[in-house]
């Protein structure tokens, strides 16, 4: 066998192996790929604000590949209609449970407060309110404005949140509005320390970017302390008894012909 014949075969065999290589390539990029499998998730079909209580006409069912399901996707509307949203919601949002609550009996604010939480109330005017740019689900600080020695401040509250203004739990237009009263959502020992520095001077609301999340330094107010006064003895009460007097007896007189005789008779 010549050099010939053997470069001849080694070719064959090269385009031989290439060709079933690019033949096999082909096949795999023209072969249809099975569609990934799907579930059914609920969605927005529009924008929601906070406070809203969904309605079916809120709600869609859409078909979401199961690798990009986050946790707690709703499955059906079922569960979802009926609930409070607790933070604004937007169109094609997959909803998921924590950013609903159950409504309960009441005002719809009651459902939005947290566990261990309360809603608590406070005047505010144009300074106070920031003029008119608070808005529910913004977070401000609270600063307390007194006197002691001449005029102080301190940060009595940090990173609070605005559960609602005036009797609004919610404001889509996103505009200024002024408002009399804002109410908060404090802890029981949070709504004490509000209350004490609202009676010892005036408070000043401190609207936060949504983002910030810095640490503020409190100043630490302390309740007023009760003096307990030490209970006087009791002193024994005089009682004033009434003791009749003896009764009196009387005399009586027998007649026994010319003789007296004198008989004592008891009453």
């Amino acid at each position: 066998m010549n050099n010939k014949n053997v470069l001849f075969i080694v070719l064959s065999l090269v385009f031989g192996v290439l060709a079933v290589y690019l033949a096999k390539t082909w096949l795999n990029t023209n072969t249809p790929v099975a569609a990934a499998e799907t579930q059914s998730v609920v969605t927005l079909t529009a924008q929601v604000p906070m406070g809203t209580i969904l309605e079916r006409k809120h709600l869609a069912l859409a078909a979401v590949p199961e690798s990009v399901i986050p946790k707690g996707a709703v499955r059906t509307i079922e569960d979802a209609e009926g609930k409070v949203v607790n933070q604004k919601l937007y169109e094609g949002e997959v909803l998921r449970t924590e950013r609903l609550t159950k409504k309960g009996e009441g005002s719809t604010l009651a459902s939005l407060i947290q566990p261990q939480m309360r809603a608590v109330t406070i005047r505010v005017n144009d300074v106070v309110g920031v003029a008119g740019f608070l808005l529910p689900g913004n977070r401000v600080d609270v600063i307390n404005l007194y006197k002691s020695d001449g005029f102080k401040t301190d940060v009595v509250l940090s990173n609070v949140k605005i559960l609602a203004i005036d009797q609004r739990a919610s404001n889509d237009e996103n505009k200024p509005v002024l408002v009399r009263a804002v109410t908060l959502e404090l802890s029981l020992e949070q709504a004490e320390i509000l209350m004490i520095a609202e009676g010892r001077g005036s408070l000043q609301l401190a609207l936060r970017n949504p983002n910030d999340e810095a640490q503020v330094d409190i100043a630490d107010i302390k309740k007023p302390e009760v003096i307990e006064k030490p209970v006087a003895e009791s002193k024994p009460v005089e009682r004033v008894v009434y003791v009749p007097a003896p009764k009196s007896r009387e005399k009586v007189y027998l007649l026994k012909g010319t003789k007296e005789q004198e008989v004592k008779v008891d009453n």
